[in-house]
């Protein structure tokens, strides 16, 4: 299941005994990992009433760690990290009778298909699952196994619905497509960071106002260095090159390493190339959005803005931004390249890079 299916559920009803939390956006697993704790607790708990098995732990300790009966409290929650538990180990005894690990893990594995009542348990793993393990298929028999997948532009409005019903706010169409914009202009999305700059926003804006507006990003993200690029590659896109070149200044000035700089023009330049090509292939306008790893209506903007650059001038570009970036890493370049790159960019000069 899917990190809304699992928070619809516990909304629903009782939390289960047994769940595998699982995959490469961490967001969703401490998220969903807090949430079930406080299913386990109504009341509230304390730090020491959930017992933690760090990576490395034995079978055995697990088992013990089950099939202990709780004294203080009503019930045992333990959270397992279980990278390891999913690797390939041969040889290994199971720590306490001196047997082979397959020995152990049967009965670690029939241990999780039949929990004492008083125990809960919560595996954890930034990664994904192996499918094929046995100790997968025992608790996705047994249990729920939710995975927590990697949110990009075009898979992030559920998360962002969900987010804005938290903080008591929404998007207006312009806000919307904007955010959605910066984001896929990022080569990676850390969710933490945008719930946190959400929540900002949100206190910015405070309890009075609930529709968010784009110039209310622009007020608070200005700074943010992705949004910056992201106005950057933007101003590009409209020829605007005064804005960008503007824009590009900024974000030196508040410290912004050139290197980032670098590697998000090189994939909007890649992008804008890609779109070209489907494009003279017959692919066009929402169609290629798919190829372009964009939601429709961001791939049908880099769609027409890269029609309206010259044959060649993108590869040209992409030559350049290769050159100033080993010529500034290496010292012997200077930023004025990078601002010659923007101005034949904005330009829509193909000759001169």
């Amino acid at each position: 299941m899917k990190y809304g299916e699992l928070m619809a559920g516990l909304r629903k009803g009782s939390p289960g005994h047994l769940y595998l939390l699982a995959g490469e956006e961490s967001y969703f697993i401490e998220k969903a990992k807090e949430r079930l704790l406080q299913c386990f607790f109504p009341t509230g708990y304390q730090k020491e009433d959930v017992q933690v098995l760090e990576e490395g732990a034995s079978l055995s300790e697990i088992m013990e760690a089950v099939e202990t009966v709780p004294f203080f409290l009503d019930k045992n929650v333990i959270v397992v990290k279980a990278a390891g538990l999913f690797k390939d180990k041969k040889n290994e005894d199971d720590g306490k009778s001196g047997r082979k690990s397959g020995s152990g893990e049967e009965r670690f594995l029939a241990l999780l298909k039949n929990l004492p009542e008083f125990s809960y348990v919560i595996f954890e793993l930034h990664g994904k699952a192996d499918k094929r393990k046995k100790l997968y298929k025992a608790i996705s028999s047994a249990g729920q196994v939710m995975e927590a997948e990697p949110i990009r532009a075009s898979n992030i409005g559920d998360w962002l619905q969900g987010r804005l019903q938290e903080l008591n706010k929404e998007m207006d169409r312009h806000a919307y497509e904007y955010f959605v914009g910066a984001v896929s202009s990022m080569q990676s999305v850390n969710l933490g960071f945008l719930s946190k700059e959400l929540e900002k926003l949100a206190l910015f804006m405070g309890p009075g106002q609930r529709k968010i507006s784009r110039e209310h990003l622009l007020q608070v993200f200005s700074d943010v260095p992705e949004i910056s690029s992201f106005a950057m590659l933007n101003a590009i896109g409209d020829r605007n090159t005064a804005k960008a070149l503007k824009l590009f200044q900024r974000q030196l000035e508040n410290g912004v390493y050139f290197v980032l700089i670098v590697g998000m023009l090189a994939r909007q330049v890649r992008l804008w190339w890609l779109a070209q090509e489907l494009q003279a292939r017959g692919i066009r306008g929402r169609a290629l959005a798919t190829h372009l790893g964009q939601p429709p209506f961001i791939a049908e903007k880099t769609g027409r803005e890269a029609a309206t650059f010259p044959a060649g001038a993108l590869k040209n570009a992409l030559l350049a931004l290769s050159e100033a970036d080993y010529g500034l890493k290496t010292g012997q370049g200077d930023i004025v390249e990078l601002e010659a790159i923007i101005i034949s960019l904005g330009n829509r000069e193909a000759g001169t890079l």
